[in-house]
């Protein structure tokens, strides 16, 4: 090798060639060219043999920080009983040394050269000066992934759009979101309840506003009136223009704080059928947002989209002519960027407006035919993703249909019904863009359409009695929500799950093992483990390899545990507040999960813009440098969460 360079310690660095390769490597990449050439002009060159001991456990703190450039080091320690455990393999971009040089600490671990490594080393004092006058290089530094993910915001990479396809999908567009104070209209009309609809009117049309804010003695909003209820409920209705304002107000007045995300009020505004939330911060009222707000911002709104399928009266219309714009919306919406979890959560509750619609056109549909509505109640649930919002573009059905228990002469004919009106359902689905499930897990389907007591000693019957079948069975199921209820056996059957599961530990164990079943695909060099031929090839499953194993996981604690929440983030953070997992890790998972999340609807966003069929398939060579780190990081933490159930529930002691 031929160097360009030397410095006082007599080894040599090639100025040019150091600089392109530290330009890739968070978070020296955020560093103007003249700093980089500065710290470049300080570092010396490294080879170590494959097998060299590079340091020792117990040796003084660490007098470089070692810059991974070629090559791969083992990081391993010796236990009570002198045998050597591998803790970590780092690879090419990857450092050691930082944390012994900034706590001023021995070295924690024996370093050994697990390739021919070439390293570049930054002096001990000259990286404390960097990471004094960079907050992004403490923050890194750190080893952890939620603040990684805070650091490599500023990073140069971050800021610079990823060209996907034919989108250019930024990570900023996963990591930040509009905030509520950003959008919202402070100027907020209020007056007092005993105050007349006419004088409310004249104020709202002097000041050109289409809502004012009715406030008691203490300022907080009693209610609403609107331009709407003018319309409705005097004009349409002959009431005196002379009543007061309380008298025909909108109540309860639903708010939202400042600083919550643009996503949280489309949220509120489709769940609650409003258009205006009033923006509340300490009790006092500091702004007002509407639908027209998101609208100005995005373009389109969802609340405009679900309003017209509340009005769809048509299942031809609902089913083909609906969905082009539900599309369009989501695509828009989950390419303004926001919190993965109410990313989902937007688009799991278009899909519920939907099916909701459909299930209730296909009623009046059947009752035409003659065959007659409902015989009796009954609840449609969905499940696995569905069942804990976690929906995303490529999604497709998993459903079930519980009715209410009957006799034995009438169960037969009330199961042909609601076969027939579970078939119509499914393919108004599928028409609808949502797929069938390729496994046949839906309501239409003889195995998934019972009365109550039938379902109840089928599940009984998983948690008492496993096996692999079942087991996979159990991992969808338990899952389940009620996108409509006709009775309260679904929430009853909740409670008894969970009661049953305490007292069957072995089932338990027998979840974490299933859990297990996918691994991250990443090798102990932290390399990507990829499909080696076929139609995948050079790609793994995000989804299963992924995705799935957390939220397996994720399940299987809250089994355990009791907890009724479905949605992997709320279990998360219940389990970090029984005390399971500590605040930083779970930082750590959430950061993960929303990360990957990120990938994969940008995947799916990429397919959609080609005319492609969305899958979950990545290939690594796709990523920048940045998005690589920070997906092998997330598998990582996925990796720590499977060790933890492993060593929880002593999975290596069961056989399936």
């Amino acid at each position: 090798m031929e160097y360009q360079k030397q410095n006082e310690s007599g080894s040599q660095v090639q100025i040019p060639r150091v600089l392109e390769f530290l330009r890739s490597v968070p978070p020296f990449d955020t560093l103007d060219t003249n700093e980089l050439t500065h710290l470049a002009s300080r570092m010396e060159i490294a080879f170590f043999p494959r097998g060299q001991r590079i340091v020792n456990k117990g040796d003084s703190a660490f007098r470089h920080l070692y810059i991974i450039q070629q090559g791969a080091a083992e990081i391993s320690l010796v236990d009570d009983r002198d045998e050597e455990l591998l803790v970590d393999v780092r690879g090419e971009g990857d450092y050691f040394g930082a944390t012994s040089i900034l706590q001023d600490k021995p070295v924690m671990f024996d370093i050994t050269a697990h390739q021919d490594l070439i390293a570049l080393m930054l002096p001990a004092e000259v990286l404390q000066e960097v990471v004094s006058k960079h907050p992004v290089f403490r923050n890194y530094f750190s080893f952890s992934l939620a603040r990684t993910i805070q650091a490599v915001r500023q990073s140069v990479e971050f800021q610079r759009p990823q060209p996907i396809g034919q989108i250019a999908f930024t990570l900023d567009m996963f990591m930040t979101g509009k905030r509520v104070a950003d959008l919202m209209s402070k100027n907020v009309l209020t007056c007092t309840p005993e105050v007349s609809v006419r004088t409310a009117a004249r104020l709202m049309a002097q000041h050109r506003v289409s809502s004012i804010v009715i406030t008691g003695s203490d300022l907080y909003p009693m209610g609403i009136l609107t331009d709407n209820d003018l319309r409705t409920k005097v004009l349409a209705a002959d009431v005196s223009p002379e009543v007061t304002v309380a008298e025909i107000m909108s109540r309860p007045v639903h708010t939202v704080a400042p600083d919550a995300y643009a996503f949280d009020v489309l949220l509120s505004l489709s769940q609650h059928g409003v258009r205006l939330l009033v923006v509340i911060e300490g009790n006092r009222i500091v702004g007002i947002i509407s639908e027209h707000d998101l609208q100005m911002e995005t373009g389109s709104s969802p609340v405009q989209v679900i309003g017209e399928i509340e009005r769809t009266t048509s299942l031809d219309t609902l089913t083909t002519g609906l969905r082009p714009k539900i599309d369009r919306v989501l695509e828009m919406m989950l390419r303004q960027g926001g919190p993965v979890k109410h990313l989902v959560a937007l688009v799991t509750e278009l899909n519920d407006r939907l099916t909701l619609r459909i299930l209730k056109l296909v009623e009046q549909e059947m009752e035409r035919k003659g065959l007659g509505r409902a015989p009796v109640p009954y609840s449609w649930m969905v499940l696995g993703s569905g069942g804990r919002m976690e929906q995303t573009l490529h999604t497709d059905q998993d459903n079930a249909l519980f009715f209410s228990n009957v006799s034995a002469g009438d169960e037969a004919e009330h199961k042909m019904w609601f076969l027939k009106f579970s078939e119509r359902v499914v393919d108004c689905l599928e028409r609808s863009g949502i797929p069938r499930c390729p496994g046949g897990v839906m309501a239409s389907n003889p195995k998934w359409c019972h009365p109550e007591d039938r379902w109840q000693a089928t599940f009984m019957g998983w948690i008492t009695e496993p096996n692999p079948h079942t087991l996979l069975m159990a991992s969808i199921f338990f899952d389940f929500r009620p996108i409509y209820a006709g009775t309260e056996f679904p929430n009853m059957l909740k409670d008894l799950l969970l009661k049953e599961i305490q007292t069957n530990p072995l089932f338990i164990r027998f979840m974490a093992k299933i859990a297990l079943s996918n691994r991250p695909p990443l090798s102990l060099l932290k390399r990507f483990v990829v499909e080696k031929s076929g139609e995948h090839k050079n790609k793994f499953d995000l989804k299963m390899r992924g995705l799935n194993p957390m939220v397996d996981a994720a399940r299987v604690f809250s089994l355990a545990l009791g907890i009724k929440t479905q949605n992997t983030f709320d279990r998360l953070a219940e389990i970090n507040q029984r005390g399971i997992i500590d605040s930083e890790f779970h930082a750590d998972l959430r950061e993960a999960y929303e990360f990957m999340v990120y990938l994969q609807i940008s995947r799916h966003l990429n397919a959609l813009a080609k005319g492609e069929e969305p899958d979950n398939f990545i290939d690594p060579g796709s990523l920048n440098s940045l998005q690589r780190k920070m997906l092998k990081e997330s598998f990582a933490v996925v990796s720590r969460l499977q060790e933890i159930i492993e060593f929880r529930f002593h999975t290596k002691k069961v056989e399936i």
